[in-house]
């Protein structure tokens, strides 16, 4: 049996995009996935042990995974898998993925409460609504030689944290949304299958079987 040959699965790059995608939108300094109880050690971790934190950061708290049943052709993504690579001429390199929602839950920190310029609660809520409206956190994936599309549908509200009073301590604000990612999943391995390079057709008489005439079609070569 051939050895399989691993990739990276999709997956990795649908949050990378994400988080890279909401940064640009926001304007946060870091933005990270989080899913873990000690959320203080890895933003230290992150930002740098004893350093401070500068404001304002995201982080994201994947909630569930679950199958889009809203996609296209999701039988034959899974089952025969999408063409993403040309291994030689004559072998196809595949991948069974699967159209995937990622339901994250979105915690934006700052230590502004109101600012005409980005990096406040009241600004980030402005982006927000504009940004569920207008499509800003839409973005693409390359994946071997094909490119997927990944959407989102945004919360229409997000929970406003209340108005601290003035202090010689700074304080610090979060805002927390949802979001649901639509993406997709893959197996981190390779699959082959034969490449189609000529179809040869065959006319026959009726009744009879025997061949009167054959034609050969080539599929041009690609690189």
């Amino acid at each position: 049996m051939p050895e399989m040959q691993a990739i990276q699965s999709i997956d990795h790059l649908v949050f990378a995009g994400f988080q890279q995608r909401f940064q640009q939108v926001f304007g946060c300094k870091k933005c990270l996935i989080i899913n873990s109880n000690d959320k203080t050690k890895i933003l230290e971790r992150v930002f740098g042990e004893g350093k401070t934190l500068e404001y304002p950061y995201a982080y994201f708290v994947i909630q569930s995974m679950g199958a889009n049943a809203e996609t296209y052709n999701t039988h034959a993504m899974a089952r025969r898998g999408m063409v993403v690579n040309v291994d030689s001429e004559g072998t196809l390199q595949t991948v069974r993925m699967v159209p995937t929602n990622f339901v994250m839950e979105v915690t934006y920190v700052t230590n502004k409460f109101e600012s005409v310029e980005q990096g406040s609660v009241l600004a980030f809520v402005r982006r927000w609504l504009l940004a569920r409206r207008v499509g800003y956190l839409k973005f693409s994936v390359n994946y071997g030689r094909l490119q997927f599309g990944i959407g989102n549908t945004m919360d229409e509200s997000v929970t406003i944290p209340q108005r601290e009073n003035i202090t010689e301590n700074e304080t610090s604000y979060n805002v927390t949304a949802s979001i649901t990612v639509h993406g997709y999943t893959s197996e981190p391995v390779l699959g082959r299958q034969g490449k189609v390079t000529q179809v040869r057709q065959n006319t026959a008489v009726a009744n009879a079987g025997t061949v009167v005439s054959s034609q050969y079609f080539e599929f041009p070569q690609q690189s």
